[in-house]
């Protein structure tokens, strides 16, 4: 609260995330590029009181939009057939200045502080298992200050952090923001790596600026916009500072799940809501899951699920993530809050 003279005028603390941003946030995350009119129907709330919200929500940092290709056939001759976490070990003192230097590398699009034997847990992807391992070994393991690494590739992703929802919205209000229409089957081609590069770090970018870009007009630029979003070889997510939204622990777990079981006990894992990530993966652990929560006791009781659920799974490992320095391309700042975005790809090559 500020007073001026005898006007007192409230001020919103541009560090906190209300209900109504939530609810914002929530129907982002289910339809990136819905109007404003719509969502404004649906949440109740005058159109241009939502759109006054979302400028203060990026600008400070508190929520943002990416848009990723998924690993996918249809991107054969591109990057991102291959994906693996890498542990990174720093020498003492170097976490930051190691950290800074990862944060650049297009193929590097998430950075975890972790506990435990690492310093990083990294979400590395590139074209191949051998261009993943070239990668490492070149791009990662040289840069001064880190001491090791360890790498575990994935078999298999069931459930990554776009279909993480928060739970801000009724069920009803969930159905009406469903987007319309099925997934695109065509396969990708250039213009669909232009739109990409416009969209990574928005994913709501105006369709008159993309036409621009493009050299088409604005319902042109629309069209091809939606059928690249409603295809099956692109994810759009709309992200939120979490630790000032109110998760103030992530967690990885590593499992060991019986083998004859991985398929329907992985399946089961990656539909419970607290799951970020979910995937297969080519270690001593076959199955790893991420997870956001409130609480850090919230961990005991979210493991004890697991065990009464999956009594033939195994936690092998477990790691707790203090802060994030990169997610899905957006370098964030130490309470969580978007800085900067990094491509996924360098505009001097066609992918």
């Amino acid at each position: 609260m500020q007073r001026t003279s005898n006007t007192v005028v409230f001020v919103q603390d541009s560090s906190k995330v209300d209900e109504t941003d939530l609810s914002l946030i929530h129907a982002l995350q289910i339809n990136p590029r819905v109007t404003w009119t719509r969502l404004g129907g649906v949440l109740d709330v005058d159109p241009s009181t939502l759109t006054r919200r979302w400028r203060r929500l990026t600008r400070e940092g508190l929520a943002w939009f990416s848009c990723y290709p998924r690993r996918n056939p249809a991107w054969t001759g591109h990057g991102w057939q291959a994906n693996a976490f890498v542990e990174v070990e720093t020498v003492p003192g170097n976490r930051r200045a190691v950290t800074e230097d990862l944060a650049r590398l297009s193929n590097v699009w998430n950075i975890d502080a972790t506990s435990g034997r690492r310093d990083l847990m990294l979400t590395v992807s590139a074209g191949s298992v051998m261009a993943l391992d070239e990668e490492v070994m070149t791009s990662i393991a040289t840069i001064p200050g880190v001491r090791a690494t360890r790498t575990h590739f994935f078999r298999r992703i069931l459930r990554e952090g776009g279909s993480w929802r928060l739970d801000a919205l009724s069920p009803d209000q969930q159905r009406a923001l469903k987007p319309a229409g099925g997934q695109g089957k065509s396969r990708p081609g250039e213009r669909d790596l232009a739109l990409l590069r416009m969209l990574g770090p928005n994913a709501r970018l105006p369709a008159s600026e993309a036409a621009q870009r493009l050299g088409c007009s604005t319902a042109t630029a629309s069209r091809w916009i939606e059928r690249l979003l409603a295809s099956d070889y692109v994810s759009a997510r709309c992200e939120v500072a979490h630790y000032l939204a109110g998760w103030q622990v992530a967690a990885t777990l590593w499992l060991d799940v019986p083998q004859r079981e991985l398929t329907t006990v992985a399946a089961a894992i990656a539909s419970l809501p607290e799951i970020r990530l979910c995937a297969t993966i080519g270690s001593e652990a076959n199955l790893v899951a991420q997870v956001w929560l409130h609480r850090l006791e919230d961990l005991d009781e979210f493991e004890e699920q697991l065990a009464t659920d999956f009594s033939g799974t195994r936690v092998l490992d477990r790691w707790i993530t203090p802060r994030f320095a990169k997610r899905m391309g957006h370098t964030l700042r130490a309470d969580g809050r978007r800085k900067d975005f990094v491509p996924f790809f360098a505009e001097r090559e066609p992918a």
